[in-house]
């Protein structure tokens, strides 16, 4: 709605292209902390961590904060490229279901 509001772009393919990039990057940006750990920790030998937690606070420590965003990239492409096909799709589908 904002970049309808504010004039920058119209309704139409470029928006809903522009959408659907800034939200996988912004879904990629937020859940890859916690994908990271969750692959780590179910990765790794029974009692290495003693939870989550543990997992992540290791991680932080021995790797510092950039471990939490390892494989951001193939992530933020699967998702962004799965963003474009489904709302591109969605939206032009709607469009010609409406006429």
């Amino acid at each position: 709605d904002s970049l309808l509001s504010s004039g920058y772009l119209n309704d139409g393919i470029p928006c809903h292209f522009t959408s659907a990039v800034v939200a996988g990057v912004t879904a990629t940006f937020v859940a890859s902390p916690v994908d990271v750990i969750k692959t780590r920790f179910m990765n790794s030998p029974r009692g290495r961590y003693s939870g989550v937690l543990d997992c992540a606070k290791q991680t932080a420590k021995s790797e510092g904060l950039k471990a939490f965003y390892r494989g951001f990239k193939a992530s933020c492409m699967r998702l962004v490229s799965w963003n474009i096909v489904l709302w591109l799709s969605y939206e032009q589908l709607k469009l010609a279901t409406q006429n």
